[in-house]
């Protein structure tokens, strides 16, 4: 339980506790659940650690002493009443406890015990009367005693204003005048040292966000720039793509990891977005979709980026995750299965005489990435072909070389049949259409299902020396299958898809993709 530490007062948590469960005639209801003020707080003396002379201060005011008269000692349930206080509580004028203590009020500072001065000294001595004084001695005390009458009417001087406070102490002096002056010149002089850095932060801001603007235009001045560094073919999609993504983007609540994440709240309408989704941002929509870009397109390492942006390597981490998934959600609609009336009116004219019945062309990349330290998962991604712990994902291309569908990224020790059958490909497949493949796409029986058509490559395996019809017949599938090979090269050249993914990557490598093949569908058509 906390007490009050004054003298002759009572007041503790108890009674605040009792006064809590008496019930307000005001409120009809109890004073815990009511909105009256309780009838005193109770405050703690300050740490020795935070303000030692406010402390020592307290406790003279409170002014107890132990059975043995040592000093008394403040503990941890020993508290202050705001009876005891001029204005209720500690304040900036009156901040120590001088109401009602239960003694002659004792000053809080100790007077001064400088030597009084000469003629304090002489004008406290006892009278001498003329008859045993001489002359001489007259003299002299009457010269004594004059300045005392000067330093009367020093003091008596009235100032013009009232904020003026005169005070002949010196330099150490510890009146409550002073002691106040000094606390306000404290508080000031800490008022504008935060100002400055206020000032100097403001202005580092200010001077960053220009260098990062100036970085920015200087990366997207023309279109060669802009296909460099981003992978987007000209500035004008660069800049609609910022546009088209802006509004929503000025929303986003940045990923900041799976267990920190708010979710959003729910209405009867879907969920909600909040409406305050964080603190202000160091950079604008555009200035983020550039980094991103830059990660997709050159690979830069994410240190790097965070100097080039001037901003910390975690919000860069957190700008990344964000964003990719951002961006897949809103450019995958780049990526769709055309209509088949759509596909025979694009098709270019030397597939239109050799495949007129061509639908798409498909075949499987492959993603190098690290290896785990799970063994399982290690012998799941592992790649027999390329010798390497990998990922694999399905592509098929329309015939005039537009990316028309992707499936989801799998271990690379999976086949090209079960990709196909399990992305949900052949769901997509009309009755009559034509897929052209590879050796390793024996989906032949599952495409009959549908009365559909697989053209692969004829076998060559165990034989010296194939036929001239299966020759022409391989050379004419591999001259119209070459474009889907020039499609995933379109993709892979964005660098994050050249080399070894990072393992704290992998969970992203389905956006990776969408993204890489959408702004891959910006460029000019592969076959005219």
């Amino acid at each position: 339980m906390r007490y009050c530490a004054v003298i002759g007062c009572t007041n503790n948590t108890k009674h605040l506790q009792n006064w809590r469960k008496q019930f307000c005639a005001t409120h009809q209801r109890v004073f815990g659940t009511c909105y009256c003020k309780p009838p005193f707080h109770l405050h703690s003396f300050p740490t020795e650690r935070s303000d030692p002379d406010t402390r020592r201060k307290w406790i003279r005011a409170v002014n107890r002493k132990k059975t043995d008269s040592s000093n008394w000692q403040p503990t941890a349930y020993d508290r202050v009443c705001s009876r005891h206080f001029k204005d209720g509580e500690p304040s900036l004028k009156n901040p120590y406890p001088t109401e009602i203590l239960g003694y002659e009020q004792l000053p809080l500072v100790r007077q001064s015990t400088a030597r009084l001065s000469v003629y304090q000294r002489v004008a406290e001595r006892p009278e001498v009367p003329a008859a045993e004084s001489g002359e001489g001695q007259e003299t002299t005390a009457s010269h004594l005693v004059q300045p005392k009458a000067d330093a009367e009417t020093d003091n008596s001087q009235k100032f013009d204003h009232t904020y003026v406070f005169s005070c002949k102490c010196t330099e150490d002096c510890s009146c409550s005048g002073c002691i106040v002056l000094h606390k306000q010149n404290l508080d000031l002089r800490n008022e504008l040292e935060e100002l400055k850095l206020l000032q100097s932060g403001k202005s580092k801001q200010v001077a960053s966000s220009k260098s990062t603007e100036q970085f920015t235009d200087s990366l997207t001045k023309t279109d060669a720039d802009v296909k460099r560094y981003t992978g987007v073919p000209t500035k004008a999609a660069f800049d609609a793509l910022v546009t088209y993504l802006s509004p929503r983007a000025a929303r986003l609540q940045y990923w900041t990891g799976k267990k920190t994440t708010a979710t959003p709240a729910r209405t009867k309408f879907g969920p909600r977005s909040p409406k305050k989704t964080g603190p202000l941002r160091k950079l604008s929509p555009r200035e983020e979709f550039l980094m991103v870009l830059l990660k997709l397109k050159l690979n830069i390492p994410i240190y790097f980026l965070a100097s080039l942006f001037s901003v910390s390597i975690g919000l860069v981490s957190r700008i990344l995750n964000t964003w990719i998934k951002f961006l897949a959600s809103e450019l995958q609609h780049l990526v769709f299965w055309p209509e088949k009336e759509v596909v025979r009116q694009s098709m270019p004219t030397n597939l239109k005489q050799k495949y007129p019945t061509l639908r798409c062309t498909i075949d499987c990349t492959e993603v190098f990435i690290e290896r785990p330290r799970n063994l399982e998962l290690q012998a799941v991604t592992w790649s027999e072909y390329k010798h390497h712990n990998t990922v694999k994902f399905l592509v098929a291309i329309s015939p005039n070389g537009m990316i028309c569908f992707l499936s989801k990224a799998w271990g690379g020790r999976t086949s090209d049949r079960v990709i196909t059958r399990e992305s949900g490909f052949l769901n997509l497949i009309d009755p009559g259409d034509l897929i052209l493949a590879d050796r390793g796409f024996t989906i032949r029986e599952d495409l009959l299902l549908l009365r559909a058509h697989l053209e692969i490559p004829p076998p060559s395996k165990g034989l010296e020396q194939m036929r001239r019809a299966d020759t022409m017949k391989t050379k004419k599938i591999a001259n119209a299958r070459i474009h889907v090979e020039r499609a995933i090269g379109r993709m892979k050249w964005f660098q994050i898809l050249q080399g070894t993914l990072p393992i704290s990557m992998v969970p992203l490598i389905d956006d990776i993709i969408i993204i890489c093949a959408a702004i891959a569908n910006l460029l000019p058509p592969l076959v005219t």
